[in-house]
């Protein structure tokens, strides 16, 4: 359920989602910030955190990544500095995406936070996601325009823009204050004052990103191997051309191999769950210094008061076309089985950032399934003891 205020799911996935931009007053009009400014910019420094600050000097757009430990020689306008996925880097700020679970789970892609000094931007883009962006402290101006017939000018090397745009929205965001922007759409913010903004970006991967996913899991588990062979047809039409010319039939003939290997349901149903479980940013491994057993499972969940995930690690459930009496679930690419008891374990991984090795202990004793997946986490570095909230604790 949905805490934004005064907002209708239900009627904005009928009249906005992934149709029209939209421009939503004060939904969070007592939003509290996870990260100060200065916070962001310490989240900036840490090893693994995907950061970059863009900024236009004269005309001449700049792009550097992080991790970035002095911002003096970049003044006091005209700068954004973006941190991706700050929710798997600082758990706190994950309370921001539970505003949006009346929305797939699976298709999230991550919270990206910016802070932009006043005249600051990316310049005008369009983003292959669609996005929600939440106003924190400070003003930023956005327009927004139509899709499609833009040019795409690329002022760096690392970053591309479209211009010719013209707006058919064009707001100031307040504090708690949200637009929505489809894919496809351009924009452009551009900051008023010092400002914080959230943007939710939510997958929509293209087809050559589903085809290049099929074809990576097909290769690694030996699957589609039907080679092409020459039809009758297409040799016939080869002695009418020369050596170098490619038939029409032939080129049908690999449309026909194509068509059979997406044909196949199951495969499909495995294919997306595969692609859409796993983080496209690897999470981190803590691994363990060695390989447990169910036995030394169950003296480390007793030896430690909680236990985290790993940040960025993703699952996702399915009932497949074939099994319709199991329920799949997939973490990270990786296929379990999944009963009751698993679910309600993973229903409780999503709500609390930790969980006690006492509730992990039953509930993976009351099913060998879970007790399966639980022994996987552990050694694959995934579910790790948080001796750090144990120590706060006792202090």
């Amino acid at each position: 359920m949905t805490s934004l205020r005064d907002f209708d799911p239900a009627d904005f996935k009928r009249r906005y989602w992934q149709q029209q931009p939209g421009v939503f007053r004060q939904v969070l009009p007592h939003l509290v910030e996870p990260l100060s400014p200065d916070e962001l910019a310490g989240l900036a420094l840490e090893p693994g955190v995907d950061s970059r600050v863009i900024w236009c000097e004269r005309g001449r757009w700049q792009l550097e990544h992080g991790p970035f430990d002095d911002y003096a020689k970049l003044g006091d306008s005209h700068w954004t500095l973006l941190v991706q996925a700050v929710n798997e880097h600082y758990p706190p700020a994950r309370e921001l995406l539970r505003h949006f679970e009346w929305l797939p789970d699976w298709r999230i892609d991550d919270l990206m936070m910016s802070f932009a000094t006043p005249k600051g931007g990316v310049g005008p883009h369009v983003d292959q996601y669609d996005v929600f962006i939440i106003q924190g402290s400070g003003r930023r101006q956005w327009q927004i325009g139509e899709p499609g017939g833009l040019e795409t000018i690329t002022p760096h090397p690392e970053l591309k823009q479209v211009k010719g745009f013209t707006p058919i929205i064009d707001v100031v965001l307040e504090p708690g204050d949200m637009i929505y922007i489809p894919a496809g759409f351009p924009h452009e913010g551009i900051s008023i004052d010092p400002s914080i903004n959230y943007s939710v970006g939510f997958r929509a991967p293209s087809q050559a990103e589903i085809l290049s996913a099929l074809a990576d899991k097909a290769l690694d588990e030996d699957l589609l191997s039907k080679r092409f062979r020459d039809t009758a047809s297409s040799l016939s039409d080869q002695e009418q051309q020369q050596s170098w010319h490619l038939p029409a039939s032939a080129v049908t003939a690999f449309k026909n191999m194509l068509t059979e290997a997406v044909a196949d349901d199951e495969l499909i149903h495995r294919l997306c769950a595969t692609y859409l479980s796993q983080n496209p940013r690897p999470p981190l491994q803590f691994w363990p210094e060695e390989t447990i057993n169910e036995t030394q499972l169950f003296e480390l969940l007793e030896q430690h008061e909680h236990f985290l995930t790993a940040p960025g690690l993703r699952w996702l459930t399915t009932q497949e076309v074939k099994t319709n009496n199991e329920i799949a679930l997939y973490v990270q690419g990786q296929r379990f089985i999944a009963d009751a008891e698993t679910e309600l374990l993973l229903a409780a991984f999503k709500a609390e950032e930790a969980l006690a090795g006492s509730f992990i202990k039953a509930h993976t004793k009351a099913s060998a399934l879970t007790l399966k997946l639980v022994l996987w986490l552990v050694n694959e570095g995934y579910l790790v003891p948080d001796d750090d909230l144990e120590d706060e604790e006792e202090a």
